[in-house]
């Protein structure tokens, strides 16, 4: 009973980061891009800064989103190979809806790509 309440517990939050995961790509690429007050801002002599940022915050979220989703696929897989399509649809089903939930897609990568 305990593992499956940590493997409930894993779950929710690797889905949780995968909900979450459109917006730390876009914080954390516009932190290293230097264009973390927008595009049409010069940061100048803050860029390093904005980089150092960008990389700290990379390394905080991979701390926090791997550990949990390389559980769920660990233990997932124990059961066998076709049960990993549940994870593997799941994940990125939950990321696609936090991007149309911040505006669509084409919203979405107007915003980080600047297109």
């Amino acid at each position: 009973m305990r593992a499956k309440i940590i493997y409930c517990l894993n779950f929710l939050w690797a889905g949780f980061c995968a909900f979450t995961f459109p917006i730390a790509f876009e914080v954390i690429y516009l932190d290293i891009t230097g264009h973390s007050k927008g595009y049409g801002y010069d940061l100048g002599s803050e860029r390093d800064v904005s980089v150092m940022i960008g990389v700290f915050e990379m390394i905080i979220w991979l701390a926090l989103a791997l550990p949990s989703g390389i559980y769920v696929f660990r233990k997932t897989a124990e059961r066998g190979r076709k049960y990993l399509m549940i994870p593997g649809f799941i994940y990125p089903a939950l990321a696609l809806l936090c991007v149309i939930l911040l505006g669509g897609v084409r919203a979405y990568a107007g915003e980080v790509f600047n297109f």
